[in-house]
């Protein structure tokens, strides 16, 4: 690999690379126990399967105004390798979902940069990110697939602009109208912006007279209305929702955590881009490389601000609500690459190859250890306890925790006869009752477990 490197024959070494990095995203799949969330996505999947329902999704019998489409390809997956293994649906979801933001990644930088392997190069990019290789593009999370929708629609509405042909519009609305069935109403928000930046850039207003474009982007909208007046249930709100959830991360702090948030957040997104980032910069700060201005630069450079500037200025953005702007930075990336000379660009790709192959004992060894080969780690060894103290006697739950998630969603797919774990209502009785906390009022403590800095309490609540 590196002697054809050195040989810089460049585009071969790129192809291998690229499908190496996108082979190497499975590693962690059957390797990890649930990771965070994982959980609480695979129960949502299995409750929507087992309730028939494809529209509404539900935690321990409670139905939730969330959008759903993230849950169907894991339901059909797991319908194929079994209920068993939806631990490794959900991530394969995520996986297939970075797979084709390479892809569209790629494409446009071919379109963009028109030169014969960028778009080789910009996929390589993505996927050997760190954020994107070493964490949420193989996480059974819906962040990747959210990025994939809103990326890929912010490229197509590029295109849109740039070439005035409605078919790429309304493939734009397309996608961006399945980013909010993924996840929440904030994909309006990124796509407007970067659609009146992009108008503006190319200097294409004329397209808003249009009656089709006008049309067809009021019909796209209507989505949102139409999914809560059909689907949401009463009283429920996806909007409001997603309102609240904004306006947490700006209320409620004071100005040392904006400060220390406008400090950090940049650091954080760049170094996270790794590889490519990092060297581009310390390339730039030992005057090694000089950027040269362009349009195509210029514009995906405030694509990614007007982008992240909603993020940065509040106080409570996580790094993950940034993963779907790593396509833009592929790009971006890929765009400064090409600006190296050979020996810069063979570095960089011999960089690249670096990160894909260290995937291999991070996958396999490193991250196994950290989150589930240390003591009081291992969450299946708590779910069979569990099983084999409960047996066949009804199982209900008040730990809404990620452990606890975690344990529900091992012992719904392992005992698939049973109808799976609900929230304890404070009613029944004849029950077993799992606790995050200790709560004598449940009745009989069967037994404690510390698991992941946690505790779990198997309660009896006699008849």
């Amino acid at each position: 690999m590196f002697r054809k490197i050195n040989e810089y024959n460049i585009e071969t070494t790129l192809k291998v690379l690229t499908c190496m990095a996108a082979l190497f995203m499975l590693l962690p799949l059957p390797v990890m126990q649930y990771v965070g969330e994982e959980g609480l996505m695979a129960l949502k999947s299995y409750e929507m399967f087992v309730r028939d329902d494809w529209l509404r999704s539900s935690i321990f019998g409670m139905v939730w105004p969330h959008s759903v489409l993230w849950h169907w390809p894991v339901i059909v997956i797991s319908n194929i390798i079994g209920w068993v293994h939806v631990d490794i649906a959900v991530r394969l979801v995520s996986v297939i979902a970075s797979w084709l933001t390479a892809l569209s990644a790629g494409l446009m930088a071919r379109w963009l940069f028109n030169q014969r392997y960028a778009g080789w190069l910009a996929a390589l990019v993505y996927l050997s990110m760190g954020e994107v290789a070493f964490w949420y593009g193989w996480l059974g999370y819906v962040d990747a697939t959210f990025g994939l929708f809103i990326f890929t629609a912010i490229a197509t509405l590029w295109r849109a602009i740039a070439t005035g042909r409605f078919g790429w519009f309304f493939a734009s609305l397309l996608l961006i109208s399945l980013a909010f069935l993924t996840k929440n109403i904030t994909a309006y928000a990124l796509y407007g912006a970067s659609g009146l930046l992009l108008l503006w850039r190319l200097k294409q207003w004329q397209l808003l007279k249009r009656p089709l474009f006008l049309s067809a982007g009021l019909m796209a909208l209507s989505v949102p209305m139409a999914w809560q007046s059909l689907v949401v249930p009463a009283g429920e709100n996806t909007a409001t929702t997603t309102a609240h959830d904004v306006l947490r991360n700006f209320a409620g702090y004071g100005l040392w955590a904006y400060l220390k948030h406008w400090l950090t957040l940049p650091l954080i997104f760049l170094f996270r881009a790794l590889p490519v980032s990092l060297l581009l910069v310390w390339l730039w700060l030992r005057r090694k490389f000089h950027f040269k201005k362009n349009p195509t630069i210029a514009t995906l450079s405030l694509l990614l601000l007007i982008c992240f500037l909603p993020f940065w200025i509040s106080a409570g953005a996580t790094p993950r609500y940034l993963v779907p702007l790593y396509g833009l930075v592929a790009l971006l990336l890929t765009g400064l690459l090409l600006q190296l000379d050979p020996i810069q660009l063979r570095q960089s790709v011999v960089l690249m190859a670096l990160i894909v192959l260290v995937k291999i004992p991070y996958s396999l060894g490193i991250l196994p250890y950290i989150k589930d080969w240390r003591p009081q780690r291992d969450v299946k060894i708590v779910a069979h306890e569990i099983i084999q103290q409960t047996l066949n006697a009804p199982l209900r739950t008040q730990d809404d925790v990620a452990t606890g998630l975690a344990i529900a969603a091992y012992i719904d797919v392992w005992r698939q006869q049973r109808p799976p774990i609900r929230w304890y209502d404070g009613k029944e009785s004849g029950v077993y009752i799992l606790a995050e906390v200790e709560t004598p009022g449940f009745g009989q403590l069967i037994k404690t477990w510390r698991l992941r800095g946690d505790h779990i309490y198997l309660y009896w609540k006699a008849n």
